[in-house]
């Protein structure tokens, strides 16, 4: 990908080191799918990113079963572009939650 390539995510808040708030993308957990059928596939953890504020916003709304109309209001208030420094590279990520891959691969190119 350029780096014109704009990515987009959903910040949420947090508390960091010594109980500080702070805005962190939000993670997901998720299973790696292997070809064998009924296998129990460990979990893993993964960032949501999104190749438009818009593919962010609706993903935000599609949310409604859970969140309230406020909660929906103020999470959608903090999507925000994502710094290419910030997601470590070995970490994974679903661009537009698709097949998740590694930040490096993603970058790369896919």
């Amino acid at each position: 990908m350029s780096e014109e390539t704009q990515f987009w995510g959903v910040a949420v808040e947090r508390y960091g080191q010594g109980g500080y708030p702070t805005n962190a993308l939000l993670e997901s957990t998720g299973s790696t799918p292997e070809s064998k059928p009924f296998r129990v596939y460990p979990a893993f953890r993964f960032y949501p990113v999104f190749s438009s504020r818009e593919r962010a916003d609706r993903f935000v709304r599609g949310q409604w079963q859970t969140l309230s109309q406020e909660l929906i209001e103020q999470t959608v208030a903090n999507i925000r572009q994502i710094r290419r420094d910030e997601i470590p590279a070995e970490h994974y990520v679903s661009l537009d939650l698709n097949y998740p891959m590694t930040w490096a691969k993603l970058l790369a190119g896919g």
